[in-house]
């Protein structure tokens, strides 16, 4: 069995789960009224159509059905199936949630319910013993409200506007030299661009109608190993600014860490590294006002 587990530090305070191998910690300044916060979770096992598996019902082996032997036990072969792979999830204010892997990617919520989905723990449960599973984490970002100051002379200004850094850290040990690639991808709503240009209000705690506009947005690879080599590194170090223009606030963010394993006999099966061990960070603050180290 394979268990890849997240748990989440939010606004600094140890929310994570008990048994957690992994933390990601998230900073913002909720002074503005920032919040970062794990949101939702999505999961996959996609197998082939027609693959198929046969099992031998007196011993439970494997075997082929064009090859009994006179005194071997009945060969009865059916479509192939993940069993085994799940997400589960504890929300901030109460309640689980679960996800189960099919073809298909499954989320804990829609994506349209994501920002009011506040979670303090992800439990990754790679259960199944065929290798192949795709997940992904996604953290939810509600930018700075206006911040009016007003000068001796003249009106007031937006002490908000600023040109926001995103700074992100993953660590960790490559569970069974399984892992195949390691994507992060960010996508922001901005002010002053698209139809919803204004800033973030005070209780506007997601984008209209669920549905963030894609105003800027990118993929990093950071982690690709084709052949399996890599058991334990820095897989992560990515500083990015979020905005090119001080008055193009980031309105929402949506910011997602997407794992895929190898498959079939790609994947090294070492029982002595069954889990994984992820620790980063993910922080934004305006630039100018960002503390130093990291």
């Amino acid at each position: 069995m394979k268990r890849i587990f997240a748990g989440f530090f939010l606004f600094c305070s140890a929310l994570s789960y008990a048994h957690a191998d992994t933390n990601i910690q998230t900073v913002v300044d909720i002074v503005s009224g920032e919040q970062l916060y794990a949101c939702n979770a999505s999961i996959r096992h996609p197998i082939p159509e027609g693959v198929s598996e046969c099992v031998d019902l007196s011993t439970g082996k494997v075997c082929d059905p064009a090859n009994v032997q006179p005194g071997d036990g009945a060969c009865s072969c059916r479509t192939k199936r993940n069993v085994g792979d799940t997400i589960v999830a504890s929300r901030i204010n109460g309640g689980i949630q679960t996800a189960i892997a099919n073809n298909n990617w499954v989320r804990l919520v829609d994506l349209n319910q994501s920002f009011g989905n506040k979670l303090s723990s992800i439990d990754i449960n790679l259960g199944s013993e065929d290798f192949g599973a795709e997940y992904a984490v996604q953290f939810c970002y509600l930018g700075s409200e206006e911040i009016k100051a007003k000068e001796d002379q003249g009106p007031p200004i937006d002490l908000s506007e600023g040109k926001y850094q995103l700074d992100v850290t993953l660590t960790g040990v490559n569970y069974k030299k399984a892992l195949l690639t390691g994507v992060f991808s960010y996508q922001c709503d901005l002010r002053e661009l698209g139809s919803q240009d204004k800033a973030r209000k005070k209780n506007e705690e997601s984008p209209s109608n669920g549905n963030l506009e894609n105003d800027i947005s990118g993929t990093v690879t950071f982690f690709n190993d084709p052949n399996g080599e890599r058991s334990g590194l820095n897989y992560l170090q990515q500083v990015l600014v979020l905005n090119s223009t001080a008055t193009q606030v980031p309105r929402f963010c949506l910011f997602e860490l997407r794992f895929k394993e190898r498959s079939g006999n790609m994947a090294a099966r070492n029982a002595q590294l069954s889990d994984g061990n992820f620790t980063g960070k993910i922080r934004i603050c305006k630039q100018g006002t960002c503390p130093s180290g990291f």
